[in-house]
């Protein structure tokens, strides 16, 4: 019988595989999105000062417990498509879909913005105008 020997390389391999496990770990640590405003404290935080920052709510919820403002990211605002048609050779007629943004595009609805959000939350107030809780969905 004959003995056939073949270079070991699986080893350099399965030690590296922990190393690039552990980079991809830090990497996607950095990539995850925020949680929470830091700014933004329960129970001490006003409805003014979010709206200083934010700007008006996008949407506010009526609650017994007390108005929930909605925020959400600029790039979820809807947009509407109508169909427009044209003039295409020979007499015949090309429709398509056309783009329309809230406010036909001439402004930004939420100018008073300084800040952009990356996710939606949510903030309750009390009666007083005071954060007394914040979520993201």
């Amino acid at each position: 019988m004959t003995n056939i020997s073949l270079p070991v390389t699986g080893y350099s391999f399965l030690r590296s595989v922990p190393i690039f496990l552990a980079v991809l770990g830090l990497l996607t640590g950095c990539v995850s999105p925020p949680g929470h405003p830091d700014w933004i404290r329960v129970g001490a935080t006003t409805k003014k000062e979010v709206i200083e920052r934010y700007g008006p709510p996008d949407m506010v919820v009526a609650s017994p417990g007390g108005d929930i403002a909605v925020y959400r990211p600029i790039a979820a605002t809807p947009g509407i498509e109508i169909p427009t048609a044209q003039v295409g050779p020979s007499g015949t007629t090309i429709t398509t879909m056309q783009r329309i943004d809230p406010g036909l595009g001439n402004h930004d609805l939420n100018r008073e913005r300084t800040e952009l959000l990356r996710r939606e939350i949510r903030i309750r107030y009390d009666s007083q105008g005071i954060v007394q809780e914040l979520t993201s969905p």
